[in-house]
Order: structure tokens, then C-alpha cells, then sequence
């Protein structure tokens, strides 16, 4: 989901220039119509001057910026996107090699899935043996994703920490990943202790190129490319509120294909299994 997001434009850009020091940069992001004057003494643009000279808030959104207070609201609405992209995340673990996921066929069967989640639970923590890259690589990146979200909510860095222990602890290694495996010793601590350090370096990098008109080496694109790789649950969750009018229906089903006669014949047809237990989220969006 990540790798599709790469191929669309990660920001807009329009006619509006941005002054800093004795040049100007185009400012990204259509609707933006005011002109933001940037400190020479800071990276990041936290305040802009109307016409009257008076000080406000920088009329850019939260994930390319930061609040200026705690924002509960827009901290519950990117966990919420994190959920999503959790979920689909572990969707597409199941179809990767085992010799990637360490997933054997037990673990990629979703029935019983309440009885696996509390075996796995009682079992761990436990020493594991994937991919260091995955450990000591992806594992920091996403503990610094989890970090960037709490800042751009206006918490500090302490706040941000505990937030991304919380979420890569409760959320991931007890939560989703254990209905397919043990929890791991070295996720619980590499995640959210190395993901604060990264997650620092993230945020500060982010004003950085802002700061500098959404450039990174001259080029618009690679400064279009970074800011997403530095902040993916900001982004997305920032198009997919703007993609739809709010009004959002949740609910669960327990029909097996969501009803759906003709998909269920289709794939009895074609050899599928069928499982009678089935919990379904079904989720109704109104779109722009």
C-alpha cells in the first residue's frame, strides 16, 4: 500500500511564493492563498504575517507542520488510519514468503482467531529470529512513524515516546501481529526506544524541507517523495479525510461475503474452502 503511494503526487503546487530571507519558493499545497514569512533563525514554519503584521498560525495542515497545542482529536484520527493501515499491512504479510514473515501456514489461517491470539499472548515475549533488517531497520521506522504522528499533534518528545511505546507494544506486538505470532523481546524494545531517535530526525528533517519550499537537492519531487517517506500516516490520512465529506457508516457483518451471493458461489466454485465463521468490517464512505 506504502510502495503504490510513492506513484501519486504527494503535494500540489501553485502560483503562491513563500519569502525567505532574499528569495522566494513556490508554496506547496493548492488552497493556500496567504503568504507565509519564514524566520531566518528557524527551520520550521510555525507562523505566518497577514497584512496587518500580526502573527498567526501557519496556514499549512498539521502533517506538514505541527499544532500548536495538543491536538486529541487529529492524534485519535491518525491512529485510527494507523488501524487501516495496520490491518492491510498484515493482509499482505500473509501472502509474503515465509522465509520473510516467519508465517507458516498455521499462522496465515484465520479461523479460531481469538483461541491463536491468547495462545500467542501467554507464550511471549520471546527472542525471534527475523531478518535483522527487519528488526533493526523497518522496526525503528515505523517506531519513528508512530512518534511523528504524536508531534504533529502538538505533544513533546517525552508524549511522543510514550505514544509510540503504547502503540508499537499494545497496538502492534499484542494486538494485530499476535493473532499470527508470539510477541517479539527485541520489538518491544527496539521499536519505540530506537523509534524515538528516528522519529526525532524525522520531524526535525520534515520543517527542514519545508522550511526550504518542499526541495530537497533543487528538486521538487524528491522533496515531494521525502516528506511522505518521513510522515506516510500524515499523508494519507490527510487525503483520505479530504477524499471523503465525513460522513462515515462502520459496522460488522457475519455474512459470509458480505452477503454476496454470486462472490461466494464464484469462489466455491473454484475450489475455496467454506469456513461458516466469518466477521466481516464493512466501512461506508460518502466521497468528494
Amino acid at each position: 500500500m506504502l510502495g503504490c503511494s510513492l506513484s501519486m503526487s504527494a503535494l500540489a503546487w501553485n502560483d503562491v511564493t513563500t519569502s525567505y530571507d532574499t528569495y522566494t519558493q513556490p508554496l506547496f499545497l493548492h488552497a493556500y492563498t496567504e503568504t507565509v514569512q519564514y524566520s531566518a533563525s528557524s527551520s520550521a514554519p510555525l507562523l505566518a504575517a497577514n497584512a496587518d503584521n500580526e502573527l498567526k498560525e501557519n496556514p499549512l495542515p498539521l502533517h506538514l507542520s505541527g499544532s500548536s497545542e495538543k491536538d486529541w482529536d487529529y492524534l485519535l484520527g491518525q491512529s485510527y488510519t494507523i488501524l487501516g493501515l495496520s490491518v492491510a499491512t498484515v493482509g499482505l504479510m500473509t501472502l509474503l514468503p515465509e522465509s520473510v514473515t516467519n508465517w507458516d501456514e498455521e499462522d496465515r489461517n484465520l479461523s479460531n482467531l481469538g483461541k491463536k491470539w491468547w495462545d500467542n499472548v501467554s507464550a511471549g515475549p520471546v527472542w525471534d529470529e527475523d531478518a535483522h533488517y527487519l528488526n533493526y531497520i523497518m522496526h525503528p521506522y515505523f517506531g519513528g512513524v508512530y512518534y511523528t504522528a504524536a508531534r504533529h499533534s502538538g505533544f513533546n518528545e517525552w508524549e511522543s515516546f510514550l505514544y509510540s511505546a503504547t502503540m508499537s507494544t499494545f497496538f502492534w506486538e499484542y494486538g494485530v501481529e499476535a493473532f499470527a505470532e508470539v510477541p517479539s523481546i527485541q520489538d518491544i524494545i527496539v521499536t519505540p526506544l530506537f523509534g524515538a531517535a528516528v522519529g526525532e530526525w524525522m520531524y526535525q528533517t520534515e520543517a527542514d524541507i519545508t522550511a526550504n519550499g518542499g526541495e530537497v537537492m533543487g528538486s521538487e519531487k524528491l522533496g515531494n517523495i521525502s516528506l511522505f517517506l518521513l510522515n506516510p500516516v500524515g499523508h494519507i490520512h490527510y487525503w483520505m479525510t479530504n477524499w471523503w465529506e465525513g460522513d462515515t457508516e462502520v459496522s460488522f457483518t457475519y455474512t459470509p461475503w458480505f452477503g454476496n451471493t454470486e462472490a461466494a458461489n464464484f469462489a466455491l466454485d473454484a475450489g475455496a474452502n467454506y469456513d461458516s465463521a466469518f466477521i466481516g468490517l464493512q466501512v461506508r464512505l460518502d466521497l468528494n
